[in-house]
């Protein structure tokens, strides 16, 4: 009697066994649930025709977002990092808001999207880095693109502060590298070609330029002192 069924058995338990479940799995589909909602209404805002009130980043490439299909959205909803910002990158930001200070709207221009689909959207893009943040401090800084001293404050804040804080100040909600024009040509034109390629290269150079960021806002530890929690 032959051993290969037990041999492929055996080798399938523990193929399951070593090949355990990503912890950041949950976090990187909640990522792409709200990229996929983001760039809904994204898409939506370049109907309107209305270039006054039009997302620059959408007004800058009308012609693209109109031809941005569910398709074409949800290649595009993939990327592997929050399409949106909220202020992730300034930690004297969230500083203020962990300690109640006022946070003041003056210079701010309005919201990409009228105030009740704003809140929502807010909400939802702080969630999620609520959520990814109380699971990987590091895994948020590459995920939703905060540096750690944000993530660490963002995962103490109870959901409810949290919604109070988007409720309040959904405005401050804007699109991630939303001065960096190219990057949204490059993300829309590869995924209306279905260009696998260019996506990956695109992501690639998201997080590489995350990281240069980051390491240029990081403070400058003294000599023998770790990092908070370390």
């Amino acid at each position: 009697m032959t051993n290969q069924p037990r041999n492929r058995a055996e080798s399938e338990i523990s193929c399951a066994l070593t090949a355990s479940r990503w912890i950041g799995g949950s976090c990187l589909n909640l990522v792409c649930e709200f990229n996929d909602r983001y760039l809904e209404n994204l898409a939506r805002a370049a109907e309107c025709g209305c270039a006054e009130t039009m997302p620059a980043i959408v007004r800058a490439h009308q012609s693209l977002w109109l031809a941005v299909d569910d398709e074409v959205r949800q290649r595009a909803s993939t990327c592997p990092f929050l399409l949106a910002d909220f202020q992730f990158s300034s930690v004297s930001w969230w500083q203020r808001a962990q300690s109640g200070d006022r946070l003041d709207h003056q210079g701010l221009r309005a919201g990409d999207f009228p105030w009740i689909i704003a809140m929502d959207l807010a909400r939802d893009a702080l969630t999620v880095a609520w959520y990814t943040a109380r699971q990987d401090i590091c895994l948020a800084t590459l995920l939703v693109g905060v540096p750690a001293e944000v993530a660490e404050i963002i995962a103490n804040f109870t959901l409810q502060a949290l919604w109070r804080l988007a409720d309040h100040h959904h405005p401050y909600l804007r699109p991630r590298y939303e001065s960096r024009s190219g990057f949204w040509n490059r993300l829309l034109s590869a995924a209306a070609r279905d260009d696998r390629d260019a996506l990956h290269d695109l992501h690639r150079s998201a997080f590489l330029f995350a990281d240069s960021e980051h390491e240029r806002r990081a403070p400058v530890r003294p000599r023998g002192t770790t990092a908070r929690g370390s």
